[in-house]
């Protein structure tokens, strides 16, 4: 009786202790549960920052744990370059994975710098904006495509700054375009010798200059010549820049037969200037006489020097000219040759006007441009005449000049015989 009475007194008590056991497994259990959840709690599982920005510990701790720390060397990993890398941390004495994302939303900066420049000089999009910062290489570059030459005008012209993660800002800079309007400037001379059959260098003693462009095209257009016949033609040059801007100027092609014999132009420009330089103008520097003064004294050196003989060699100027300054002897040929010859020298424009209609015999002078105007000069000195010829206009000339206005340079129809001084070879002002 007893003995089963003990028996019954172990089986009670086996089963409290198994009652407690299951009570302290359900216990620990629950703890456990709350223990991970804790852990779990204070975690965050994913984290996103801005490049640059520090990677520390509290950035996934959300709670003021001590003894939190990475288990992952995160001085390996540069925040400075977006990406994505695993991590583990430790909490509560756990070991979890986490997630860190690098990223870069933050677009450059910059300011812009104002232009003030001519059409044709784009300047590279980096020397327009100033003060560019980002945490990653910058491209700049212009919004729009720009070529030159550009339109004149004030404009913002969008300039974008972008890395390489997407991010852009567009920053306007101001434009203030100076346009090519202006056409060169051109000096043609106004009459051009040439021979038929012969080479003519157009562009000789033509200058040119543009305020932009640092070589202007010259054209020629000789569409009104008959190379074939001799005449006075006018021909057409054109200057024009590298915008298109042109200007236009006539000149008058006067075209002769070739002649059979001729002498070189140096040797006659090299006797004349010899002459000019030293015996006409004594020897005074060409720059102490005016243009007038200069073609005065070349025409009373002439009149006073050449003897009036009836004839010459009018096979060339040049021939002329050359006998002129040796014998001192000649005919109008030789006075218009020899006038020619130093004027060309002193740099005064002139043409040869011949007699026209012919009655008795053939005539020659000179045409020269003095202060842009064209003047009839004469310095043959013959029988019937009285002193030389001088900067007549058409209406003063005698019977011994008639010629044909439509062969030569139109005159001025101004007169000046009133203001010349024919003992100090000069020209009086005009009076105001």
């Amino acid at each position: 009786m007893r003995s089963d009475l003990s028996k019954r007194g172990l089986s009670t008590m086996n089963a409290l202790l198994i009652v407690v056991a299951l009570g302290l497994v359900v216990l620990d259990a629950g703890y456990g549960v709350m223990y991970y959840k804790k852990v779990k709690g204070c975690l965050n599982e994913q984290v996103t920052i801005e490049t640059g920005t520090p990677v520390t510990i509290d950035l996934f701790v959300t709670e003021d744990i001590p003894g939190c720390s990475f288990i992952t060397d995160v001085s390996l990993i540069d925040n400075m370059v977006p990406g994505t890398y695993g991590l583990r941390v430790k909490t509560l004495g756990i070991a979890r994975d986490v997630i860190l994302d690098i990223v870069d939303t933050t677009a450059p900066v910059g300011e812009p710098v104002a232009q003030v420049l001519f059409q044709d000089d784009l300047p590279l999009a980096s020397d327009v904006v100033t003060g560019v910062s980002d945490l990653a290489p910058v491209t700049i570059a212009y919004v729009n495509e720009m070529t030159v030459p550009m339109e004149g005008g004030i404009y913002d012209v969008p300039v974008s700054l972008s890395d390489p993660y997407g991010n852009q800002t567009i920053v306007n800079v101001p434009f203030d375009v100076t346009a090519d309007t202006t056409a060169p400037s051109l000096q043609v001379p106004t009459c051009i010798y040439a021979f038929i059959g012969g080479s003519t260098s157009y562009l000789e003693n033509v200058t040119v200059s543009d305020d932009f462009d640092p070589e202007p095209v010259v054209t020629v257009d000789l569409s009104q010549v008959d190379p074939e016949t001799a005449g006075v033609y006018q021909i057409t040059y054109t200057a024009t820049d590298a915008h298109g801007n042109s200007v236009s100027k006539p000149s008058d092609l006067i075209l002769e037969q070739m002649p059979e014999t001729s002498l070189e132009r140096s040797e006659v420009y090299g006797r004349s200037a010899d002459v000019l330089y030293n015996t006409v103008l004594g020897g005074e520097p060409v720059e102490s006489f005016s243009q007038v003064e200069i073609a005065f004294r070349i025409f009373d050196w002439a009149y006073r020097n050449i003897s009036y003989t009836g004839t010459s060699d009018k096979s060339d100027w040049t021939i002329a000219a050359i006998d002129g300054f040796d014998t001192h002897t000649g005919d109008c040929y030789t006075y218009y040759a020899v006038c020619r010859a130093m004027l060309d020298v002193a740099g005064i424009e002139n043409v040869r006007v011949e007699r026209y209609p012919i009655t008795t015999s053939p005539h020659y002078w000179n045409l020269i441009k003095i202060d842009g105007q064209w003047y009839h000069c004469d310095a043959c000195n013959f029988a019937d005449t009285s002193g030389f010829v001088f900067m007549q206009i058409d209406s003063e000339l005698d019977h011994h000049h008639e010629f044909n206005a439509a062969t030569v340079p139109a005159t001025s129809n101004v007169s000046v015989q009133d203001r010349l001084d024919f003992t100090n070879f000069t020209m009086n002002d005009i009076e105001e």
